[in-house]
């Protein structure tokens, strides 16, 4: 899994959005980063991830902007459920039907890597 890249798009899609998230300290992070390197930042990919949910959800217009940055997003995050929360949000804002036929031609037309998660973001529509 490419958190790394997961977590630039989210950061890029909440640049656009103009959303500033800011990390706590967290001791529980802290003591599970000691059996599990990678735990703060799959802990923080789920916060952005959530904030940019916020966000999208709250503003119908916003989400429009921001739809592109969203869609990158979206296909950045290779974890077959953590996709579902940005799904619903631009099911709910921008439309189902839209994201149906983006998602559907990148499945068709995308790269491998566009194809298995437009594939994975299908599935939570």
């Amino acid at each position: 899994m490419d958190l790394d890249r997961q977590e630039a798009a989210l950061d890029e899609l909440l640049r656009v959005a103009g959303v500033v998230y800011t990390e706590e300290a967290d001791p529980r992070v802290a003591r599970l980063a000691e059996v599990q390197p990678l735990f703060p930042q799959y802990h923080r990919i789920g916060h952005k991830r959530q904030a940019a949910v916020r966000a999208l959800t709250a503003d119908r217009a916003l989400a429009e902007r921001c739809y592109a940055a969203a869609l990158r997003a979206l296909l950045a995050d290779e974890d077959p459920n953590s996709p579902r929360h940005l799904v619903e949000a631009l099911a709910r804002t921008v439309g189902g039907r839209r994201l149906a036929v983006d998602l559907g031609a990148l499945r068709e037309g995308g790269s491998e890597a566009e194809r298995e998660a437009a594939a994975r973001a299908l599935h939570w529509l």
